[in-house]
């Protein structure tokens, strides 16, 4: 006489989806963080790219024989006209990048004891601005620049 019950070697539909619902609840978290991981590294490295962009022009426009002949400038860039303040070409064409360079007197500055206008202290400027999935995303760097070389030197410290 057979047995009724006999041996099985499988699994059941059951088993078979009970299953792939557990292993289907680890998995798409972790697939969860893989993609908002990538995302964050591309967010990082578009800023990355816009900051080194930015640190360029801002070490073309601080040389002398630019920076103290266009105190005011305001300069959007790129711009036919100033060919050495440009933007790399993949970040420009893929994001519709574009830039603007200010050069100013260095607004609150004043010579300490005497109330004048610091007029050797410049600030520059440089902000870049880009489009990000239908985002305007933007970076600003600042720093200072003084002129050292004048005669007329105004100064807060005495030498």
């Amino acid at each position: 006489m057979k047995q009724a019950f006999e041996r099985r070697h499988g699994f059941s539909i059951i088993e078979v989806l009970l299953a792939m619902l557990i292993i289907g609840a680890g998995v798409v978290p972790v697939l969860s963080l893989f993609l908002t991981g990538s995302r964050t590294v591309e967010k990082g490295g578009l800023l990355l790219s816009a900051t080194i962009a930015a640190q360029n022009v801002l070490d073309r426009a601080k040389s002398d024989a630019f920076l103290w002949g266009n105190v005011p400038l305001t300069l959007d860039f790129p711009d036919p006209d100033h060919p050495q303040f440009t933007l790399p070409a993949f970040f420009a064409k893929k994001y519709s990048a574009s830039g603007t360079l200010i050069i100013e007197e260095a607004p609150g500055h004043t010579v300490i004891g005497t109330g004048e206008k610091e007029t050797n202290l410049v600030q520059v400027s440089v902000i870049i601005r880009w489009i990000e999935n239908k985002t305007a995303r933007s970076t600003r760097l600042v720093t200072y620049r003084a002129n050292t070389n004048c005669f007329d030197l105004k100064t807060s410290a005495k030498f």
